[in-house]
């Protein structure tokens, strides 16, 4: 067993992730590598041919510097080099002479910790040197300008590459969601079978092994046969440290392969390949996969070319999806602009969402659609049945992902098996927790045959120790037919899927904020109204007690003391219909005073004259307001000027310094005297008012008639043309 092959060590099916790649212990045979201190450039690993390559036997190697290798001006280029500030970054020097002037070389130099790494290769050119690798790539670029669309674009790719590197097969080959990959462009000699369409399994390429693709944007095999040379010494403390750790080699060029993969390309007859990576926002795209039928090795001024050309060819094929992903997410947020107009005005939201000219499934393309919220189920399109959806919903609740996607739901979910028709994909948003609500897009299963490099589940083969892992021998199409399976939601699908979650959550919350707000309004407002009633009523009753306690006392028999209360309780109702009028905002001090004056307004008396200003009084004093008057009436009509025809009595009123201020003047009458003893009339006139209302009140019984002046404070008088009594302004009093 070689070295090479003790580093990597025995794979199975359930290491093949974890096989160490990135520390194989060996190099491949074309090149020579050095590992040597950081500052003091003493030589501490080493690997190669450096016989051919330096001149110098590998015995001696352990006891030289880079000084003894390379003179003062090749030294001073690579020495200050592998120190770079990037570690890990390559810098590569093309045509480096050492001292031994064996070869000019290719030197690949980056750093790891306090080491430097250098890896050489003889300086190989082609008959037409690539020169600046600028030029190279524009003459490459330039049919890439030209491509319309993006299988054309990948196909300019694959073309250019084969004929800059002169392989027999040249492919683009896109890594899919789960791993899996696809050749979506080739470039090919005739003699050769196509591989474009067919797919590959994700375990032939596993995810260590991409992750390097993704950090080192190329890497050649020259000679898939070739052995490795192993690094001497293999676990030196100076290089590998106290932990004993093999050297690290995830960013060599000339990091051996794995056994696995080097037998992979032998049984697809592949003599040398090569990669580049497509990478796009640090993610492993693709690659540009190239097979050579016979071993070839690519210079490193090629290699830079090609690397180059990747790298732009990535960011020109982002640019190209970008732009697409842009149209989409545009047309995505159109269609939420218009939902959004919809569901301003709309009182059914789940209704709302799955009918009209723009609904769910315009935001996102599928079979059907149904809405969940509030108990409630609306629908759009093929869709499970409803009780399918409720066991769905709460499995998805236990699920606790905002946004939940699948191809392949009867994988995940058992029960929804028998619906693949129209369940086999899902994509749902959540709304709530508790209650389980969902936005949930369907889509039904999509019978596809998928045509796949080989049989991708042949991978065990046994031999005397077992089952172990084999990579498969036959690359001819075979076709798998899948079932249960949907088409993929998209990225872009699943944006805007997230993107109409918060617009919706933001909308439906602003409206459950904007009705918990009124629902507190209005239980406020029913408070006050019940604490308002409970003091009117109270009020009321209080008053009516009043009325009956002094009736009863001024009543001369039980006839008076009934007209009497009743003539009181009437003129209280007539002021509460007033009130009512407005809902108890106040009460008119005009339409008081005329419906108390209402019954004397007759031919036979024109004495009555009423003037004043449009006042409205709060309901707080309007009540003690009408009772004044009904008892200076009462009066009037009794003993007063109201009690014969000559009799005039008359009423002013305005307001002074926001107060009302009223006059009542009774002329004509019969010859008036102090009364004796104060009745309740009197009393409900010169004390009601202060007591209710803290207003004044004079009474003066003159020789030529009752006058009574009375005053209301301004806080009882609601200002003129206040909007909510729809009343006009007034004028004060002078």
């Amino acid at each position: 067993m070689t070295a090479g092959e003790a580093r990597f060590g025995k794979v199975d099916l359930t290491s093949c992730d974890r096989e160490p790649i990135h520390i194989p212990g060996s190099i491949q045979a074309h090149g020579a590598l050095l590992v040597v201190g950081g500052e003091d450039l003493v030589i501490r690993q080493f690997a190669g041919d450096t016989c051919l390559l330096l001149d110098v036997e590998p015995a001696r190697l352990r006891s030289l510097t880079l000084a003894d290798l390379f003179d003062d001006q090749v030294l001073d280029r690579i020495a200050g080099r592998p120190l770079a500030p990037v570690p890990g970054l390559p810098a590569v020097l093309l045509g480096m002479m050492p001292r031994s002037g064996a070869l000019p070389l290719d030197v690949t130099l980056h750093t790891q910790g306090s080491f430097s790494i250098i890896e050489l290769e003889p300086a190989q050119r082609g008959a037409v040197p690539v020169g600046n690798p600028l030029s190279q790539v524009r003459a490459m670029l330039a049919a890439l300008q030209s491509s319309d669309g993006f299988e054309a674009c990948c196909t300019a790719a694959a073309i250019q590459m084969r004929s800059a590197i002169g392989f027999d097969r040249v492919m683009v080959y896109q890594f899919l969601h789960d791993g899996s990959g696809r050749v979506v462009a080739e470039s090919k000699a005739d003699r050769l079978d196509g591989f474009l369409d067919l797919h590959y399994p994700a375990s032939d390429i596993p995810r260590q092994a991409r992750e390097l693709y993704r950090r080192n944007w190329l890497r050649l095999i020259p000679d898939v046969d070739r052995p490795p040379v192993p690094l001497e010494p293999l676990n030196p403390d100076a290089v590998d440290g106290p932990g004993g750790q093999p050297l690290d080699m995830s960013c060599c060029a000339l990091r051996a392969v794995s056994p696995i993969h080097l037998e992979y390309l032998r049984n697809m007859g592949v003599s040398a390949s090569m990669s580049v990576s497509i990478v796009m926002r640090d993610k492993l795209w693709g690659l540009i996969a190239c097979h050579k039928h016979s071993p070839r090795h690519v210079s490193a001024d090629l290699r830079a070319s090609c690397e180059l050309f990747g790298q732009i060819f990535s960011l020109h094929l982002e640019a190209r999806i970008e732009a697409d992903a842009a149209r989409q997410r545009h047309g995505a947020g159109r269609v939420i602009e218009a939902l959004a107009v919809r569901l301003a005005a709309a009182s059914d939201i789940p209704r709302a969402l799955v009918t009209g000219e723009v609904t769910l499934l315009d935001l996102i393309p599928a079979g059907g659609v149904a809405v969940l919220m509030d108990g409630e189920t609306a629908t759009l399109g093929e869709t499970p049945p409803a009780d399918f959806m409720s066991g769905l919903a709460a499995w998805l609740t236990e699920q606790d992902q905002p946004l939940f996607d699948t191809r392949h739901l009867g994988a995940e979910y058992p029960p929804a098996i028998p619906f693949a028709a129209t369940a086999s994909g899902v994509l749902a948003i959540s709304l709530s927790r508790q209650p389980a609500d969902y936005v949930i897009w369907f889509r039904p299963e999509a019978v596809r045959s998928v045509t796949w490099a080989g049989d991708p589940h042949k991978l065990v083969e046994e031999g005397p120790s077992g089952g172990s892992l084999k990579p498969r021998k036959s690359f001819e199409a075979w076709r798998e037919e899948v079932r249960c399976q949907s088409t993929v939601w998209t990225a872009i699908e699943m944006e805007a899927a997230q993107s109409f979650r918060v617009w919706l959550l933001e909308s439906v919350l602003r409206q459950v904020d904007l009705a918990r707000k009124e629902r507190e309004a209005t239980l406020a407002h029913q408070d006050l109204l019940m604490a308002e009633l409970d003091h009117r009523v109270k009020n009321a009753l209080a008053s009516i007690q009043a009325l009956v306690q002094q009736t009863r006392v001024g009543a001369g028999s039980i006839d008076d003391f009934a007209t009497g209360l009743e003539r009181r309780i009437r003129a209280m109702s007539h002021a509460h219909d007033l009130m009512s009028e407005t809902r108890w905002k106040g009460a008119s001090v005009r339409a008081l005073v005329e419906e108390e004056m209402a019954p004397f307004r007759s031919e036979r008396n024109c004495n009555l004259r009423i003037s004043g200003d449009d006042v409205m009084l709060s309901p707080k004093a309007a009540l003690p307001f009408t009772l004044v008057m009904h008892e200076l009436t009462t009066n009037a009509a009794k003993y007063g000027a109201l009690s014969t025809p000559a009799g005039a009595i008359d009423i002013r009123w305005g307001l002074k310094d926001g107060a009302l201020v009223l006059n009542w003047m009774e002329r004509g009458g019969p010859a008036v005297a102090p009364p004796t003893r104060r009745g309740f009339g009197s009393a409900v006139i010169e004390r009601s008012l202060r007591h209710e209302v803290k207003g004044t009140c004079s009474l003066t019984f003159g020789r030529e008639g009752v006058d009574c002046v009375f005053m209301i404070p301004a806080d009882c008088v609601i200002p003129a043309g206040d909007p909510s009594t729809g009343k006009g302004e007034g004028s004060g009093l002078e």
